[in-house]
């Protein structure tokens, strides 16, 4: 499959299949916005890297996402809403793919992801106080499966997926919403797929 195929594939996929909904209990409702950008000729994955002096999540990198807030109206609001605030991207500069399936992480969040193109190159503002560094990652380096450790959660053994780049390690929430994305995209039984 040529690159030039991977948008419409990706477009093609989310919008055919059904999204795993998670139920919130007693976590609490968060989205993000999984940003595909083409450099080069290349599709790749735009992360965030949090500043080592914050509180929660020091240093660690993830997408451009947060809290659902009631102005939001919608989750996908929020993912737009947090985008803008953290990495000064535009509204209309966002163009919706679809969605990948509901996360609970192990911090008690329900992460709701959506797939969408932006424009490369782009004069991103990062809020400092929240973002330290932009990483463009080619979505090939995802291509391998990742190194999986274990934690216990509930008394049973958790599985915590890893990815071992050159200068950083993505992992935890992040790391598993990638590896969904993956194996959405790029399964060859998918129907979509042929």
């Amino acid at each position: 499959m040529s690159t030039e195929d991977l948008e419409t594939r990706i477009r093609m996929i989310l919008s055919n299949r059904k999204k795993i909904p998670l139920e919130p209990r007693n976590l609490v409702r968060a989205a993000i916005l999984v940003p595909l950008l083409r450099r080069s000729g290349e599709y790749c994955l735009l992360f965030t890297k949090r500043p080592k002096e914050l509180k929660n999540h020091p240093g660690q990198i993830s997408f451009p996402g947060g809290l659902f807030e009631e102005t939001d109206i919608t989750l996908k609001g929020t993912a737009i809403r947090e985008a803008q605030e953290e990495i000064g991207l535009s509204k209309n500069d966002i163009e919706f793919l679809g969605e990948l399936d509901d996360y609970a992480s192990t911090t008690r969040y329900l992460i709701s992801p959506f797939v969408a193109k932006i424009p490369y190159p782009y004069d991103f503002r990062m809020n400092r106080e929240e973002i330290s560094e932009l990483m463009i990652v080619p979505i090939e380096e995802f291509r391998r499966a990742p190194k999986v450790g274990y934690v216990v959660r509930d008394g049973e053994p958790y599985p915590v997926y890893h990815y071992d780049l050159p200068d950083h390690v993505i992992w935890g929430a992040t790391a598993r919403i990638v590896k969904n994305f993956i194996e959405v995209v790029f399964s060859d039984n998918h129907p979509s797929a042929s």
